[in-house]
């Protein structure tokens, strides 16, 4: 087992894959059959003790009829599973039905204490388990990352999709066993999600595909961005690197002299842009400007768009010093709130029109009209994007919870991105009026300690700013 840094008494940080077992429908069968079932479960039992210890497991609990089980290598927790659901099938059992087993796995640290496994990753097997059918073995994204090029022979694994599950507060992406003694019924959607889902089912729906290979930040952007993030660089190292891409470099001066920052004498050279205006606001620059050229829409038109981020950026910058936060973080962060929108325009654009018409014509808020649509809202994908992007962890939890900060570790950080979004719809007359619940708004203000004082200088403030960030815009073209 791999021990992660933290540990404190008798209870140590533990990163294994879990296996998870139980029969279905075991209940029915010991009130129906308990004498079938008795020998039965025996045969169970053999077989899956047998599976487990011949690729390594170490069996930590038994509940019942099930088995929680940890491996130090996941490529070892699926050889077992498919030893175990292959062997299961062939054999003739005593009862009418044959038993079916359900398995999940998944890999993540955990606390054990006293033999006993707690913590998260615990969790989310459980919960894993719970939507799994009888037959199926379900794996997380977490596992099946670690089993790439190490699969059994002749199994493959299905892509399940992106799923809720109970008690979670973001979708998991799942990937389902597929072996030669599967039952043909077990394959394609998955029985048991269907019954976890939170809403109604979508009319549109992103496939994890989608999500999971969204067009990438040009390489020049991702290598600047970098160099930005490691605070030995200097502004040269940063030219160094756009220097090479003209058309880059020329976006980056044409923004830096926009009237947006105001400067009194022409920015000439990249290095000079950061030396002005800090590795923070060029970030923020370079991610608007790669973004802008990598996701461009066929028919939607993306000024809006990011006229609301810059917007909510320059909200969250004047409002950063009433929490003693640094303007350019906040500043960042605004502009990267609502990336999540910028995921479904370009991954479903025709259903994202829906979403914009939802909007328009039934006054929904944006949350609400995803909702009706997809599975997963644009703070959830955004997460998960940012996560895969490698942004920093304070901007990907102000993209996850800008709508709802309580539920963020970082509540006045979150609070202020989400207030700068509602005061940057509040400002729009033409989309401010169903965006923004006073629930949230109410909630803003209790984390940060703000009234409507705050509110209305912020509202003045941004009525005074629109020619400048219609001039940030501008500059992105």
């Amino acid at each position: 087992m791999r021990q992660a840094e933290l540990s404190g008494g008798d209870a140590s940080l533990i990163t294994v894959t879990f296996l998870f077992t139980d029969i279905e429908g075991s209940t029915s069968l010991w009130e129906q059959e308990s004498e079938a079932m008795r020998i039965a479960l025996q045969r169970h039992n053999v077989l899956l003790a047998a599976a487990i210890q011949r690729h390594q497991g170490y069996v930590f609990k038994t509940v019942g009829d099930a088995f929680c089980v940890t491996f130090d290598a996941a490529p070892n927790a699926l050889a077992a599973a498919c030893q175990i659901q292959t062997e299961l099938a062939a054999e003739h059992w005593p009862t009418r039905t044959p038993l079916r087993v359900r398995i999940a796995l998944h890999t993540g640290p955990a606390y054990l204490c006293a033999g006993d496994y707690f913590g998260t990753t615990v969790n989310r097997c459980a919960r894993l388990l719970a939507v799994t059918s009888g037959g199926q073995t379900l794996l997380s994204s977490a596992t099946e990352v670690l089993l790439r090029g190490a699969l059994p022979p002749g199994t493959s694994l299905g892509d399940a999709g992106l799923l809720r599950l109970r008690d979670l507060p973001h979708p998991v992406h799942v990937f389902q066993l597929v072996h030669p003694g599967l039952s043909p019924g077990l394959l394609g959607p998955l029985a048991g999600s269907r019954e976890n889902k939170l809403q109604a089912e979508p009319l549109a729906r992103l496939a994890p595909i989608d999500l999971y290979e969204v067009p990438t930040l040009p390489a020049v952007v991702v290598q600047a961005l970098k160099i930005l993030q490691n605070p030995d660089s200097d502004a040269r190292a940063v030219e160094h690197v756009i220097a090479h891409d003209l058309a880059l470099s020329a976006k980056i001066l044409r923004v830096a002299n926009s009237a947006f920052f105001g400067f009194s004498r022409r920015v000439g050279t990249v290095a000079e842009a950061v030396r002005v205006l800090g590795f923070t606001n060029v970030q923020g620059i370079i991610l608007s400007v790669g973004a802008f050229d990598a996701f461009r829409a066929k028919r939607l038109g993306l000024q809006d768009f990011w006229r609301h981020s810059i917007a909510t950026a320059t909200a969250a910058r004047f409002l950063a010093p009433h929490i003693d936060c640094r303007p350019d973080e906040a500043f960042m962060a605004g502009l990267l709130h609502d990336i999540g929108k910028l995921i479904f325009a370009i991954q479903a654009e025709p259903a994202y029109q829906r979403i914009l018409e939802l909007r328009r014509d039934h006054a929904l808020s944006s949350l609400d009209a995803e909702r009706t649509l997809f599975e997963f809202t644009h703070p959830e994908v955004g997460a998960m994007v940012a996560e895969r992007w490698d942004l920093p962890s304070r901007y990907v939890a102000a993209i996850a919870h800008h709508h709802h900060p309580r539920a963020a570790a970082d509540r006045p950080f979150c609070a202020l991105i989400g207030l700068a979004d509602q005061l940057t719809y509040a400002g729009t007359s033409a989309t401010g009026m169903a965006t923004n619940s006073e629930a949230e708004r109410s909630e803003c203000f209790a984390l940060l300690g703000f009234n409507k004082r705050q509110w209305d200088e912020c509202l003045r403030h941004l009525a005074d700013a629109r020619p400048t960030i219609d001039a940030f815009v501008g500059a992105l073209h």
